[in-house]
């Protein structure tokens, strides 16, 4: 008589890893890039608080628009990472899974060094991706970093820090329903 159970080895091979960490590489720069999510997140706060003065002077609006664009490929990096990371099973008994920590560690090595790729970083760069994303590595305390590194990026106006806050929490949700779209399409299919 049976269970209804049935039990399935799931172990991903290495190049489907390294496959998949290179899916969600391209997609990841696909969304920052070919979206203009940046731009598009910059210019609403500039245009919904009628803030066009912060464009000036044109060499540190490029900086402050460069170094928030960092911090959201590392936050979106980290995202990804640890989603995709997730989706790896040694092993499946009917609804139980049990997690390959080895896989997701290989996903997420080449998760960054395929994302370094694609964004055409030197060596050193490249390496310190991972390590910079820690930044986010405490789930509790990640929106709040981010908003918190966003705000004065976005409006180094004092008496505009809290709605600077506010759109960079808005932001880092934006981001999180990226990582759980790019993560999907590059796990569509498997089970």
């Amino acid at each position: 008589m049976g269970t209804g159970l049935e039990w399935q080895a799931m172990g991903a091979s290495a190049d489907e890893i390294d496959q998949r960490a290179r899916q969600a590489a391209a997609r990841v720069v696909g969304h920052l890039e070919g979206e203009r999510l940046i731009p598009r997140f910059i210019d609403s706060y500039i245009m919904g608080f009628d803030r066009k003065h912060l464009k000036s002077p044109p060499d540190e609006f490029i900086a402050r628009s460069n170094q928030l664009g960092r911090l959201a490929l590392l936050l979106l990096g980290r995202l990804v990472a640890e989603k995709a990371g997730g989706r790896f099973f040694r092993l499946r008994l009917g609804p139980l899974r049990l997690a390959d920590g080895s896989a997701a560690a290989r996903f997420r090595e080449k998760f960054w060094q395929a994302l370094a790729g694609e964004l055409k970083l030197d060596a050193p760069a490249a390496a310190g991706l991972p390590g910079e994303a820690e930044q986010y590595g405490d789930a509790a305390a990640r929106a709040a970093r981010f908003r918190q590194q966003v705000a004065p990026l976005l409006d180094p106006t004092p008496q505009m820090k809290d709605k600077a806050e506010h759109a960079g929490q808005k932001f880092y949700e934006a981001l999180d329903k990226v990582a759980e779209q790019v993560t999907t399409r590059v796990f569509a299919g498997s089970v």
